[in-house]
């Protein structure tokens, strides 16, 4: 069904007039643009159907718990440093040409 709307000025937003037919439930609605049309499109923004599946997200949430496996398990074993083998020099300055020029070299060697 197409129908003509009216569009007015309220201060300095633009508001579009909505006949009795298209009228929405209360005071706030999503507004989304169909990027391929450039549309606008108008979205009732049902709080209490909102407010109501959270409800049962949360009451589902206490009453099944989590299955164990869930989360998996993990290692608490301490990582190697990945920065070991570089010298002390090398951190200091990191920006030295000569300690990029060793650095490069060195991972050069263990990748061949």
């Amino acid at each position: 069904m197409h129908v003509e709307a009216k569009l007015f000025k309220s201060g300095n937003s633009q508001a579009v007039r909505l006949p009795k037919a298209f009228r929405m439930p209360g005071d706030v609605v999503w507004i989304e643009r169909d990027e391929a049309t450039g549309n606008l499109i108008l979205k009732a923004k049902d709080d209490d159907k909102r407010k109501k599946n959270l409800a049962e997200l949360l009451r589902l949430i206490r009453e099944e718990p989590f299955a164990e496996d869930f989360i998996p398990p993990r290692s608490d074993e301490v990582r190697p440093n990945p920065f070991a083998e570089w010298e002390d020099a090398t951190l200091a300055d990191p920006a030295k040409p000569s300690n990029v020029t060793r650095r490069v070299k060195r991972v050069a060697k263990a990748s061949a």
